[in-house]
């Protein structure tokens, strides 16, 4: 059991804005339209046959659902209107949307359902192509056909972000605009070329236009067109024209949410709403949300929708001021009128798509979706027929609860019927032209817009105000001809507005009287306003002309004190310009002086730049010199030092071979009495001995032990007197000869730089060393 909940107060409903639409008897019923579409193969069986212009017939195949289960009878449907697969796309546009876009312009709501089985050319009646453009385009062309003239300066009108626009003043449309000029605009990458050419974008100059308008605009107001486009996926809302976050592009775009306004009017909050100028830069937006809706392949459309996707146009109008000059941007005064083509996605059915994952999610809720927008129209036209009071389910989807205020009669509702003539789509047609028939029972409230006339405002001010500026300027142009100015004399506005047309029947005797009424007391109205209105500017221009005259003599006695302040400065300014020539004369003097001098220190730069010059040279000849000389330097030590060499060579020389040749003779002298006067043993020591000549230190040492010893044994064999000076004298020879060689020694240690001619023909010590050890020996006989 449910706890029970304290009631909520409901707010009460607010009265509407005198902008938006009057309710009263009148209604319209939801028109309905069939389109066609061409077969792919002539050959193929179809199931569709057009009767007439409003009539089709539904004849089910032998492989339908319905035929195997026995109800193979005739079905036939009704329409506004059949569209057969020749029809063009100009041709369902005027018949269909057209009508819509001039209830827009006028202030008026409009709302375009696209709906159809998957594969039934909904998309392609409402985009088309670009030589042959659908019915968003041809309606964005329309438009701005319509108000090429008449539109507002961009940022004029500035979304609230509750469903309204505010008006502004043109000093902060300016700041405004050099804000959004200043963004970059994003770059145009090659995935994003293909993506938007293979959803049907291409360039402007591709596009043909449709040059069509809409008649009987509002010459005195002016427009700003908004668009919007959003999707409902898996009946979440998103905004397609959302930018993607730098920091988190990842995440991708955020789910939307539906709230009421003041007036009882849903929107989307938070949603993107782009200012346009022209039907490309529209289309340009419509190109960039496309690459973001839900599409995938399905066995029964390569590029199936997944999604719903509704386009909004919006069009804000404000009125022109009593002169037509300036915009009366009060709130109150703005009207705003919205344009919404929806393009529904198709219904299927799991068993022919053969879906997974993913896109059976998606085909479930997008016939739930189908199927909530069912049930309201039949609860709608129950309630109509019977009289019943049930709760319409509008929130039950996002797609009815958007657009429950259309159906509640704030707008003109019309619905497209793709049919695909093929056998194998009759199941899932037959429920389509159900809820088609279903539709167009439906009664909408009609809405009447009288926003203007409740202003009090003449019409024709546009063109008065234009007429004016025209005739100024050329009265300036010829002032000298003004009495040849041609002058328009026919009244620019008029003071109420037409008579309604009437057509006397006395069927609708009460009808005219009461329209007439009408019409009398808004006449009557206006004209009170407009006398009202000349008294407080009559009272106006005479506290005007009052001001105006005490100014005159203020002015007057401050142009008498401006006349002797003149006078007086000008007295001041002669005297400063003859002062102004004495300072000019003084200082071109001056300027001659400082050129002469000028002159004098160029002069003396010059000067000193030449005695750098010499001085720096000199340096150089001074380095030059030094180097020079030194270079001679090296050059004579290096000669005297080679010469002194070859001197000192020469004279080692010299005493080197005067030193052997002592040496021979020495020991010559030496060696002929041991010869002939010594035994044999004796010469065997005379030999040993001369051989202790060498200047190995080993041999010197045992040399001179072994003499000493054999001295020592002779003294006790010979006693021979001549034993004491023999072994003097052989004592002292050999002293002698220590001393030659010792200095033989010291000259072969001396270094010297040996020549090859000093190799070939000098003595070598070593030689000499062996020569001498040679020689000291004695000949064995």
């Amino acid at each position: 059991m449910k706890p029970d909940r304290t009631p909520i107060s409901r707010r009460p409903r607010l009265p509407p804005k005198p902008k938006t639409v009057e309710r009263n008897g009148d209604q319209d019923p939801v028109e309905v339209f069939c389109r066609i579409r061409p077969k792919e193969n002539t050959e193929e069986e179809a199931c569709v046959t057009v009767i007439d212009s409003r009539t089709v017939k539904l004849m089910p195949p032998i492989n339908s659902f319905a035929f195997r289960n026995g109800n193979a009878k005739e079905q036939q449907y009704r329409f506004q209107r059949v569209f057969g697969p020749d029809a063009s796309q100009k041709e369902i546009f005027d018949a269909v949307a057209k009508p819509i876009v001039a209830d827009v312009l006028r202030g008026k709501n409009g709302l375009l359902f696209a709906y159809g089985v998957t594969g039934s050319g909904k998309t392609y009646t409402i985009q088309g192509t670009p030589q042959d453009g659908g019915v968003l385009h041809r309606t964005l062309d329309v438009v701005f056909n319509s108000i090429h003239e008449y539109q507002a300066k961009r940022c004029i009108f500035k979304p609230d972000g509750m469903n309204g626009f505010d008006g502004q003043s043109e000093v902060d449309a300016l700041s405004d605009r050099r804000k959004l000029d200043a963004i970059p605009a994003p770059k145009n990458t090659r995935s994003n070329r293909y993506r938007r050419e293979a959803n049907g974008s291409h360039d402007s100059s591709d596009r043909v236009p449709d040059a069509s308008r809409v008649s009987s605009i509002d010459e005195d107001s002016v427009f700003s067109v908004f668009v919007s486009y959003i999707e409902i996926y898996n009946n979440y809302i998103y905004d397609l024209l959302e930018e993607s976050s730098d920091l988190a592009p990842s995440k991708g775009l955020q789910a939307k949410i539906l709230r009421e306004d003041a007036q009882h009017n849903m929107y989307v909050h938070a949603c993107n709403e782009i200012e346009v100028k022209s039907a490309d830069d529209a289309l340009e937006i419509m190109y960039k949300g496309q690459r973001k809706r839900k599409i995938a392949y399905t066995r029964l459309n390569c590029e199936s929708s997944r999604s719903h996707s509704i386009f909004s146009i919006r069009i804000v109008q404000a009125p022109l001021d009593a002169q037509g000059e300036d915009i009366i941007s009060d709130k109150s005064s703005i009207t705003v009128s919205q344009f919404s083509l929806v393009d529904l996605a198709g219904s299927e059915r799991n068993n022919r798509t053969r879906a997974t994952g993913d896109r059976v999610k998606e085909a479930g809720n997008i016939n739930n979706s189908l199927m909530t927008l069912r049930n309201c129209i039949e609860i709608l036209r129950e309630n109509q027929v019977l009289g019943g009071n049930r709760m319409v389910p509008y929130r039950d989807s996002k797609l009815t609860h958007f657009f429950k205020n259309f159906f509640d009669g704030e707008g003109k509702v019309k619905m497209i019927v793709c049919i695909n003539p093929k056998a194998d789509d009759y199941d899932e047609s037959l429920p389509v032209m159900k809820f088609a028939e279903l539709a167009s029972e439906i009664q909408v409230q009609r809405g009447t817009y009288s926003a203007k006339q409740e202003l009090g405002l003449p019409t024709g001010r546009r063109r008065a105000n234009q007429l004016f500026k025209e005739a100024q300027r050329r009265a300036e142009e010829e002032t000298a001809n003004v009495k040849n100015l041609a002058v328009d004399l026919t009244p620019v506005y008029t003071m109420a507005p037409a008579w309604p047309p009437v057509s006397w029947t006395p069927e609708i005797r009460e009808e005219i009287i009461s329209k007439l009424k009408i019409y009398l007391i808004k006449r009557v109205q206006t004209r009170e306003k407009m006398q009202v209105d000349i008294h407080e500017k009559s009272l106006q221009l005479g506290k005007l002309i009052t001001r105006m005259e005490e100014e005159i003599i203020l002015l007057r006695q401050e142009n008498a004190s401006l006349k002797t302040l003149y006078n007086d400065s000008l007295n001041k300014i002669r005297g400063l310009e003859a002062a102004v020539l004495n300072a000019e004369s003084a200082k071109e003097s001056l300027q001659r002086k400082i050129i002469n001098f000028n002159n004098l220190v160029d002069e003396c730069n010059s000067v000193r730049e030449e005695l750098d010059m010499a001085k720096n040279q000199g340096h150089l000849e001074k380095q030059r010199m030094k180097a020079r000389l030194k270079a001679k330097l090296e050059a004579e030590k290096d000669r005297l030092k080679k010469e002194m060499n070859v001197q000192l060579y020469e004279q080692k020389s010299k005493t080197f071979k005067k030193g052997v040749r002592v040496l021979q003779e020495v020991l010559l002298e030496n060696q002929r009495p041991e010869v002939l006067s010594a035994p044999y043993s004796d010469r065997q020591f005379g030999r040993e001995r001369v051989r202790s000549a060498r200047s190995d230190p080993k041999l010197e040492g045992s040399q001179g032990h072994d003499s000493h010893d054999h001295q020592r044994s002779r003294s006790h064999h010979r006693r021979s007197r001549s034993q004491d000076s023999d072994g003097w004298l052989g004592i002292h020879k050999e002293n002698a000869s220590k001393d030659i060689i010792g200095q033989l020694d010291l000259f072969a240690s001396i270094p010297r730089k040996r020549s090859s001619s000093d190799s070939a023909s000098g003595p070598n010590p070593s030689s000499s060393q062996d020569y001498l050890n040679t020689a000291g020996k004695r000949p064995r006989f």
